[in-house]
């Protein structure tokens, strides 16, 4: 009877530990851009000779260090088309 009293313990701390609070999901708002990415829309980087690279997930082209494939600074934040979809990643536009 005692192994079976701990047993039910044991589950009890098991199922109360595992119903901790859920790491918070991705705010749908476009990414703002930084003080050091000014914000561009897609027509203005492919005016100024850039093209679009996305983020693959782990926040790097918001960093302020980030450089783009060619090693040189993004031209800017890639700003979301009015009432267009919003990327939840981000994206910048590279030279």
């Amino acid at each position: 009877m005692r192994i079976h009293r701990m047993s039910w313990a044991v589950v009890a701390v098991l199922t109360a530990c595992s119903h901790a609070a859920a790491p918070a999901m991705p705010s749908a708002e476009p990414a703002k851009s930084t003080p050091e990415h000014k914000a561009v829309t897609q027509e203005q980087c492919a005016a100024q000779g850039g093209h679009v690279v996305g983020d693959i997930g782990d926040g790097a082209t918001h960093r302020p260090d980030y450089v783009c494939p060619n090693g040189k600074p993004p031209l800017g934040d890639l700003a979301p088309p009015a009432g267009g979809p919003i990327a939840i990643e981000g994206s910048v536009c590279c030279p």
